[in-house]
């Protein structure tokens, strides 16, 4: 019991320091509110000094790539190239194939393997087509499923 109010007695004692009325005196001497915005009361010079004019802006171009939503938002064709037992070697080896490809590479967890798919392809020849680049690359057991994002 003894242990349950001092506890008590300790957080009220903390909780009684965590106010929002912290003051500090500012250039006159007087006190209030901290402005975290302000510059110090000490300082009096241009916080620009030193730094070079801005003379032009330069704007994106607008060119936004578009991921095709259709291929992308419902189930869809695959590659998978590997099931793995720990979820560090399907990053490793998704990290690892996603910088050869340009198209995405996805890591399902499917049970108690993590499972290493690449590409979104709206009609399973696509996705046969693609699979002999994987096979070359030494994915040798690359086969075509489907996939629910």
């Amino acid at each position: 019991m003894n242990r349950r109010m001092l506890a008590v007695l300790v957080l009220v004692v903390v909780l009684a320091g965590c106010g929002e009325d912290t003051v500090t005196p500012d250039v006159n001497g007087e006190t209030g509110p901290i402005d975290p915005y302000a510059d110090p009361p000490d300082y009096s010079g241009d916080p620009f000094d030193g730094f070079p004019n801005v003379t032009g802006v330069t704007i994106p171009s607008g060119q936004v790539e578009v991921i095709e939503e259709e291929v992308l938002s419902g189930t869809h064709f695959t590659i998978q190239i590997s099931a793995a037992t720990t979820e560090e070697a399907a990053v490793r080896l998704a990290e690892s194939v996603d910088s050869e490809i340009t198209l995405p590479v996805f890591i399902d967890r499917e049970g108690s393997y993590w499972k290493v798919r690449v590409g979104a392809f709206p009609a399973r020849q696509d996705a046969v087509d693609y699979s002999q680049t994987l096979v070359d690359m030494g994915f040798t057991d690359a086969w075509v499923t489907t996939r629910e994002p």
